[in-house]
């Protein structure tokens, strides 16, 4: 046994003396010259390296179009701008889903399941005054009234130039501030919705 542990280990060793196969390449460049550096915005020559060619694959450079052409018009389909589609549409179906499961729970009084469903619509969507309306709303219910008119206010900003939208949250910040026991802001709440 002691002669087989011998002879392992002596192999072993062999092994470890003889030559590497895996040497790594090392570049000798001691044969150069030190140059000072150029002057700042000169233009230096730059031998090429050796074996290394970069040819195009065509000789033009392909430009194809990004939208497709519609089929009954010879324009290209551009996306719309913004102020084309109302932005209280939501355009994204996550947030459709989302919007109905948390109209869905609030029906079916569970109002916990609908706050979710909204804040999770919100970090999709953050730009529809939609969600900020039924996420609002559904805080209002719960009674939290503090967070329910930030998120109300939140969405009046996001609504800007939108008076149907702006109209619906002062409203619901006038019936938040009346629920919370504020009747003078919920007053003015009130005349800032009739201004739309």
């Amino acid at each position: 046994m002691k002669k087989i542990a011998l002879v392992l280990a002596a192999v072993l060793l062999a092994g470890c003396i003889g030559p590497n196969p895996y040497v790594t390449p090392v570049e000798d460049r001691s044969n150069r010259q030190p140059t000072t550096p150029p002057p700042p915005g000169s233009l230096e020559s730059v031998e090429p390296s050796p074996g290394v060619s970069v040819q195009p694959i065509e000789d033009v450079p392909v430009f194809r179009p990004q939208r497709e052409a519609l089929p009954d018009s010879g324009s290209i389909n551009v996306a719309p701008e913004p102020g084309d589609i109302p932005v209280s549409e939501p355009r994204n179906a996550a947030v459709v889903a989302l919007l109905d499961s948390a109209s869905q729970n609030t029906q079916g009084g569970d109002l916990r399941a609908a706050q979710s469903s909204l804040e999770r619509a919100l970090r999709i969507a953050p730009r529809d005054p939609q969600v900020y309306y039924q996420l609002a709303d559904v805080q209002r219910r719960l009674g939290q009234f503090m967070q329910a008119e930030q998120v109300a206010l939140k969405g009046v900003n996001v609504a800007n130039g939108q008076p149907v939208e702006l109209r619906r949250l002062w409203s619901l910040i006038a019936l938040i501030r009346s629920d919370a026991g504020n009747s003078a802001g919920a007053r003015a709440a009130q005349q800032e919705a009739s201004r739309y």
